[in-house]
């Protein structure tokens, strides 16, 4: 237990530095937020290309993992609407929103990073599939969803949805790393030397302000709204959620080991940090920003615990 205490505590530190740096007025929040764009569009899509297209074609796409993935983060979505609705009496689009929360990771500002100090050769290619599970499946039917729910107060039919959903995805600069990547890898394409150079440089600087950005993006965030919501949707993201992918990832044969270690990690993360965006057309931001929090901060116990766990079993 100790020992993944001090493997993670890299992780929060560096986020807590982040948080002070923002709160003291050191950096500020416009500062935070190009750097997220920094990160979100040049060093972490590069660290995601340069790795892919490094890999060997069998290794960058696995079929079974995006399946296992995909159903398992839908039967947590799944899991959470219905707990929501039925036993905590929300109507559908507050229990779709709740259960986005249990359903979706901060895989590139929060998961990557962690794999990064925990794994000596971390398995890129989970990261990769868990990318385009997320952006092609899992958030494509919460926004599905909430458009459906939301249609009569906003005026948008699911066509529209999707289309919009789909134009967003086109343009997502990871999801773009993600196919460039095994594009290269497929046909063994390699880059002239400057530009891998360029590649790595701006690689190396990925995890370090991933965790930074996201530490300062919680300055302003209060622990303000329903404390038995934000708890169960708290112990969805962080239990229910891991859980149901170690489910399905060995349930599904043909999934290396690597792998499926490395998915239940990506699990086992805080939710997506644009949660309180997306909370923000339904009139709960508020809320959603403060589930970020206490999720995060609730992560510092059980990321450590599953850590120690799967090492032990392993």
């Amino acid at each position: 237990m100790f020992e993944m205490l001090f493997t993670t505590a890299p992780i929060f530190i560096l986020m807590a530095l982040g948080f002070c740096a923002v709160r003291s007025r050191l950096v500020s929040d416009e500062s935070i937020s190009g750097m997220a764009k920094i990160v979100l569009y040049f060093t972490l899509p590069a660290l995601i290309f340069s790795t892919l297209a490094k890999m060997d074609p069998s290794e960058v796409f696995v079929p079974q993992y995006l399946l296992a993935f995909s159903l398992a983060s839908l039967l947590s979505l799944t899991i959470g609407i219905v707990l929501i609705a039925w036993a905590l009496k929300k109507d559908n689009l507050q229990a779709t929103l709740k259960g986005a929360g249990m359903s979706c990771s901060n895989s590139g500002f929060f998961g990557y990073p962690v794999m990064l100090l925990v794994f000596d050769d971390p398995p890129t290619a989970a990261f990769a599939m868990t990318l385009m599970g997320e952006n092609a499946i899992v958030l494509p039917t919460i926004f599905a969803l909430l458009g459906y729910f939301s249609a009569k107060d906003q005026g948008l039919s699911l066509t529209q949805t999707l289309v919009g959903t789909l134009k967003r995805l086109a343009k997502n600069p990871l999801v773009i790393a993600v196919v460039c990547g095994m594009f290269f890898s497929q046909f063994h394409l390699t880059l002239p030397n400057v530009a891998d150079r360029v590649l790595m440089m701006l690689s190396g600087a990925s995890a370090t302000l991933a965790l930074m950005v996201l530490g300062g993006s919680l300055v302003g965030t209060s622990m303000r709204g329903n404390v038995t919501d934000i708890s169960v949707i708290t112990f969805g993201k962080l239990i229910v959620h891991p859980a149901c992918m170690a489910l399905f990832m060995w349930l599904i044969p043909g999934i290396d080991d690597h792998l499926r270690v490395g998915a239940v990690i990506l699990a086992a993360v805080p939710m997506m940090s644009i949660y309180p965006i997306i909370g923000s057309q339904y009139g709960y931001r508020s809320f959603c920003a403060s589930t970020l929090l206490i999720t995060t901060i609730a992560c510092f116990l059980t990321l450590p615990i599953l850590l120690t766990f799967i090492n032990t079993s392993g």
